[in-house]
């Protein structure tokens, strides 16, 4: 932690109902929902706008809830709205697109880098959020999901 850096103040009760609602989401989205760990990430772009005085970085952030299999290694991510009562549909991602991943701890950030597919890499962000986010799902608290995805992720770069 640096010097001006502080924890967030997240309710951990909304935290554990937003847990619940990610799950049931999840479930709807993905047959065979529960042989999946999940978690909450965030992943975005970034382009630029031209304007007439001057030009701005324009950024997108995409909620999503990931989900991990190490029976089969499978990846599942499925884009969700911020108040948790809707969702997309589901990106999967099987091991065998993958080139190689990475979880940078730091950052709380998962990089995978594919072989051949429409994009290079992709990454997702796993922070917990606060109480009033205005772009993020609120009271997210998920040290232990964390710990399990680092664990996970040392064993898909060694099947990869």
């Amino acid at each position: 932690m640096g010097l001006f850096s502080r924890k967030p103040k997240i309710d951990m009760e909304e935290a554990q109902k937003n847990k619940v609602k990610m799950r049931q989401l999840f479930n709807q989205a993905v047959s065979d929902g529960n042989s999946y760990q999940i978690l909450y990430a965030t992943t975005g772009s970034t382009w630029k706008e031209d304007g007439l005085f001057s030009d701005t970085r324009v950024y997108q952030f995409v909620s999503l809830v990931l989900g991990y299999r190490e029976s089969d290694y499978k990846i599942v991510a499925v884009p969700v709205n911020i108040e948790l009562t809707q969702f997309s549909e589901p990106l999967e991602i099987e091991i065998s697109e993958v080139k190689s991943a990475k979880y940078r701890k730091r950052e709380n950030t998962w990089e995978i880098y594919f072989a051949e597919r429409g994009r290079s890499s992709m990454y997702f962000s796993f922070d917990d959020i606060e109480q009033n986010s205005k772009s993020f799902v609120d009271n997210v608290s998920q040290e232990e999901e964390r710990q399990a995805l680092v664990a996970f992720t040392e064993k898909y770069k060694a099947k990869l």
